[in-house]
């Protein structure tokens, strides 16, 4: 479905757009369109226990504020895992975001 809506945006209503806000909302709406499709299940829960596995019983009931704990002690033991799953799910989340970040730069995403 996703796909189908940015391509319908993409080829039959930007060319038509000449109003420079309406195509920067067109654009913008085809970046939507892009990260919608391409987003996939909520990766919340997976990343939670991801980090509660490797805060062990550091962890405790708020697994971000653990982290927080975690990374301003540089030498905690489970500062360098915790970096990088964080810095993974970071990563993974501008990867699927990069479409509409192009598109917030007025740049027209390919789906």
């Amino acid at each position: 479905m996703w796909a189908s809506v940015l391509e319908t945006l993409r080829d039959t209503v930007l060319p038509n757009v000449s109003d420079p806000h309406a195509r920067n909302a067109t654009i913008q709406l085809i970046g939507l369109a892009a990260y919608a499709g391409r987003r996939g299940a909520d990766p919340t829960r997976r990343r939670m226990e991801e980090l509660s596995a490797a805060l062990g019983a550091a962890a405790g009931q708020d697994v971000l504020r653990s982290c927080m704990a975690v990374l301003s002690d540089p030498y905690h033991r489970a500062h360098a895992v915790v970096r990088e799953i964080l810095e993974r799910h970071l990563d993974e989340d501008l990867a699927v975001e990069s479409a509409m970040l192009d598109a917030f730069r007025g740049q027209v995403p390919n789906g």
